[in-house]
């Protein structure tokens, strides 16, 4: 059955006219059979008008689905082999300070003399003659203070230090020694808590409680601190603390007048955490701060009357040392005590240099 295109109605397919509209339809159609040998159509014939197409398409397909992985990992091979090179000691950018190398050993005059405190004693190291000699017998004492854990703090008076020790009770017994030969200056002094630094008008001490505070020699109080405060040095009348719980790159030092009750706030900005150490010129007019990692020691020389500062880099400072750091005479430069028995001056300029010591292994530095 067919349909009529005039109407729609539904024909048989051999009529030639519409029954029901009665649309001429015309002769149907002849079914032609590609077979009759009187059509003359080969066999070969039928799929001539084929087009290659369907021959060409795969082949494309398959070109493609071989060379773009190929070009991908061509392109991943050269990003690894660029990033390698980037990447490499030799294509880093130089860094700044002493990081690019060994620093420089030291050839330039210090006036410093500095007594090298270990098990083995003191020994007197005259740092621009590289000449070392057995210190004062009284030194020895200090050194084996030193040795069990003693501290050397700065006294206010010239040429003194504070040897403090630690009791088992958590008080602290201070007395004042003379930094050239090891005498006493002054008669022992007990105090609850952990004498840090002095001033002018008494020792700083840290109590348990976590609380600094300025005590005099007869245990009289005459200073308490804001709570929070972290002693970092003190010499003459200045006291220089910082903020608790700050961010560890960047801690603000505080430098309090005791006498005058003024305030100075300093940026310090020394990267991660680590070991910290702090502490005062003779004269008072410049303070380093450093900071450890174990690697290498970040440190600032603050000039506190011009507020201007100088970075350098060091070895890293002994973490176990009763006494890190000393300075020359003039206050010029500073020196380090290493790990492995290491002694480094620092410059002016924040220069690092190697001071070569061949002496016995020590513990801490005193400039005398």
């Amino acid at each position: 059955m067919t349909r009529c295109p005039e109407c729609g109605a539904r024909i048989r397919e051999e009529a030639v006219t519409c029954s029901a509209c009665g649309a001429d339809l015309g002769a149907p159609l002849t079914v032609l059979e590609l077979d009759d040998p009187e059509i003359g159509i080969r066999p070969e014939d039928r799929f001539a008008a084929i087009p290659p197409g369907p021959r060409i398409v795969p082949r494309r397909v398959h070109d493609d689905s071989t060379y773009a992985p190929l070009m991908l990992l061509g392109a991943l091979v050269a990003f690894f082999l660029v990033g390698a090179w980037l990447g490499s000691p030799s294509s880093s950018p130089p860094q700044t300070g002493t990081a690019t190398g060994p620093a420089p050993a030291l050839d330039q005059s210090t006036g410093a003399t500095l007594v090298l405190l270990g098990g083995d004693g003191a020994i007197e190291l005259d740092v621009d003659e590289g000449t070392a000699t057995r210190a004062a017998e009284g030194l020895g004492a200090i050194a084996d203070a030193v040795t069990a854990r003693g501290r050397l703090v700065p006294a206010t008076a010239e040429g003194r230090v504070w040897l403090v020790t630690r009791e088992p009770d958590g008080s602290s017994l201070a007395q004042e020694i003379d930094a050239d030969d090891g005498s006493p200056t002054s008669a022992p002094i007990q105090v609850d808590g952990f004498v840090s630094g002095a001033v002018t008008s008494g020792l700083v001490v840290e109590r348990t409680s976590g609380a600094l505070e300025v005590v005099e020699r007869d245990g009289r109080v005459t200073l308490s601190l804001p709570e929070g405060r972290l002693f970092l040095a003190a010499t003459g009348s200045l006291l220089a603390t910082r903020i608790s719980g700050c961010f560890p790159s960047e801690c603000d030092v505080l430098v309090d007048n005791v006498e005058t009750g003024t305030s100075r706030r300093l940026r310090v900005d020394l990267g991660p955490g680590g070991t910290e150490v702090a502490g005062f010129s003779p004269d008072g007019h410049r303070l380093v701060v450093a900071r450890s990692d174990g690697v290498e020691t970040r440190g600032i020389v603050v000039d506190v009357g011009l507020e201007t500062v100088t970075t350098f880099r060091a070895r890293a400072v002994r973490r176990d040392s009763g006494a890190p750091l000393a300075w020359s005479p003039d206050g010029a430069w500073l020196f380090i005590a290493t790990e492995r028995d290491g002694l480094d001056a620092v410059g002016a300029d924040g220069q690092e240099y190697r001071v070569a010591t061949e002496v016995t292994p020590f513990e801490a530095i005193l400039s005398i």
